[in-house]
């Protein structure tokens, strides 16, 4: 009876042995990989094809030549959009735009068939026209309303006036008071502005203009 203690005591041990042999290993914890650097045949390679077209486009063109044009000009500024709108020459018929003129230098005068000081102004034209020739063309814009074509071509017939003579449609009166102010519709003002072959606007004075004062406004601009 004095051996059984031994005995269990042995097979507890065993059991545990057993017991330990036959649970898993613990697994040692890994430390994180760390990103790896390029190498310096990476860094040769070539770059990707979309990537490389888009720094080709940035290059191609420096910064001042992408301001002019295909003819290596600077590019000039569009002409105001009151240019465009359409006028009916009250003699001829003809239907015309400021915009039709560029490249030359042209007077528009703003008047009114019952304007003395308009008529007076008229008349300068005439010899003005008769110095110079055709350096310069002459437009005479009626912006009074109230005034139709016929009104305008009777002034044009008694006075022998051969330039062009035009009413103004209301969008162009409205855009010429937004571009001079309203001095530019009042008849005895004289109102005239010079448009040089470019484009360019250039308000002359008020009042009446001589030949000698016209002929060296357009001869500037030649």
């Amino acid at each position: 009876m004095k051996q059984k203690p031994a005995l269990l005591l042995t097979f507890v041990l065993i059991t545990t042995l057993l017991v330990t042999a036959c649970q898993p290993a613990t697994q040692a914890t890994q430390p994180p990989v760390a990103p790896a650097q390029p190498t310096e045949e990476a860094m040769d390679e070539p770059m990707p094809e979309a990537v490389a077209e888009d720094e080709a486009m940035d290059e191609s063109m420096p910064e001042d030549e992408a301001m002019e044009d295909g003819s290596g000009g600077e590019v000039m500024a569009d002409v105001p959009e009151w240019f465009n709108i359409a006028l009916t020459d009250v003699n001829s018929g003809e239907t015309f735009t400021l915009a039709d003129f560029k490249g030359q230098v042209v007077l528009v005068e703003e008047m009114a068939a019952w304007c003395v000081k308009c008529l007076a102004q008229q008349r300068e034209l005439v010899k003005f026209h008769s110095k110079i020739g055709d350096a310069a063309i002459s437009i005479a814009i009626d912006v009074d309303l109230n005034e139709d074509e016929d009104i305008l071509r009777r002034h044009t017939q008694t006075h022998e006036f051969d330039w062009r003579y035009a009413v103004a449609t209301p969008e162009l009166v409205r855009a010429l008071v937004d571009e001079f102010g309203t001095s530019i519709i009042n008849p005895p003002s004289v109102p005239m502005f010079l448009i040089d072959k470019e484009g360019g606007v250039h308000l002359l004075h008020f009042g009446h203009k001589t030949t000698a004062f016209l002929t060296e406004q357009v001869q500037s601009y030649q």
